[in-house]
């Protein structure tokens, strides 16, 4: 069972768990107070299978302390108790230091050095009326599929569930070039086949790899890794959104995070928070980001600033006409639940305050009405004026 890619990192984030630490720092907070405010008690459960280190040498936090960091947040409105699981002895000492200083805070945290999918029944028993955020972040393969989709079936729909996980794309194309080779010793195979529930991914990567041109095999692990979140999502009432993660913007992803949600607020959310992360990202890649990019002018004082200032302004422009089309029928439509209707293929990359500006120019200029105004920009219920 492999270690989570927090563990063994002794010096600082690289960068793509700067994103993946950015979605967390963004999202956690918001899930846990958002699906335990029905609840009574108001409680959320945190699980993370793969927790490692729980803080980088450097001082900054690993994923487990961005749990620990939201559980000390709120403990004043919402009871955030974290279940962490950590296989490597060494990683799981220095977890327990961590955990230890948010234990002293009054963070109920319940930690286990073993190997993740022992402990999935106790994460159910121990989340029993409280809702749950579970996040399985390993170093190489994630858990079989059948065990995840088991949580799924035995949670139900309430309280709620969502579920953040890591799908190596490393994995599939070291075992796609192995399959096509006939490597079938050197074990690559067999772990996809673990991975994914059986076999079915064999044929998803040849022939996405055929279609390529046999050139690499970037669009087989992305054929895969959708085939996989559908596969996944099968049969339960939950949606899925896969987001790529690489550690340059020109490099093949790592992996994939899938993540799954059966409330349409879990999507907006969710995709507000890659936003925010991606952003973030950019930022940690600096000069590394603008010199993969031959249309960004190298006179900029601040090339990577004014990169995503150009992608904001574009996105409201895309996001305009999003909106033109999504409201051209003449019917009310609660933002919530048009989200790619809003966004598009920008969904992870273009920040809500790029929905606002667009809405809000389309408002003043007399095209678009409010039905009902929320307090927030996903509570809005908006048609095209005089529908």
């Amino acid at each position: 069972m492999p270690t989570g890619t927090d563990a063994g990192l002794l010096d600082s984030p690289k960068p793509q768990s700067v994103y993946k630490h950015g979605i967390l720092e963004q999202y956690v907070i918001r899930f846990a107070t958002m699906t335990a405010s029905r609840l009574s008690p108001k409680r959320c459960v945190l699980f993370d299978g793969f927790a490692g280190r729980g803080r980088f040498d450097t001082g900054e936090a690993g994923s487990a302390e961005h749990m620990m960091i939201a559980a000390q947040k709120v403990k004043s409105t919402t009871q955030i108790d974290l279940l962490l699981v950590e296989r490597a002895a060494k990683d799981y000492e220095s977890l327990e230091s961590v955990a230890a200083e948010y234990r002293a805070r009054g963070i109920r945290i319940d930690s286990h050095n073993d190997d993740c999918g022992n402990h999935l029944s106790g994460m159910l028993q121990h989340s029993a009326g409280a809702s749950l955020f579970v996040f399985l972040d390993p170093c190489g393969a994630v858990l079989p599929m059948d065990s995840i989709k088991d949580v799924l079936r035995k949670r139900g729909t309430w309280p709620r569930t969502e579920i953040l996980l890591n799908f190596s794309a490393d994995l599939i194309r070291r075992a796609g070039g192995q399959l096509k080779k006939g490597q079938f010793d050197l074990g690559g195979v067999a772990q996809a086949d673990r991975v994914c529930g059986g076999n079915w991914w064999r044929d998803v990567a040849l022939q996405a790899h055929k279609e390529s041109g046999e050139q690499n095999w970037e669009s087989a692990a992305e054929a895969v890794a959708y085939e996989y979140a559908r596969r996944l999502a099968a049969g339960t009432n939950y949606g899925f959104v896969v987001a790529p993660v690489r550690r340059k913007t020109h490099h093949q992803p790592v992996y994939y995070l899938i993540f799954l949600t059966q409330d349409p607020h879990g999507f907006w959310v969710f995709g507000v928070a890659a936003a925010k992360a991606r952003e973030k990202w950019l930022e940690f890649l600096g000069s590394d980001y603008a010199a993969t990019d031959d249309m960004l002018p190298m006179d900029w004082d601040d090339p990577v600033a004014e990169q995503i200032e150009q992608e904001h302004a574009a996105a409201i422009e895309r996001i305009t006409g999003n909106l033109r089309a999504l409201l051209a029928d003449g019917q009310p439509k609660p933002v919530v639940k048009n989200v790619i209707g809003v966004y598009g293929d920008l969904y992870g990359e273009a920040k809500e305050t790029a929905f606002t500006a667009a809405l809000r120019a389309l408002v003043k200029s007399g095209d678009v009405e409010f039905v009902a105004k929320g307090n927030k920009p996903h509570q809005h219920v908006i048609r095209k004026a005089g529908g």
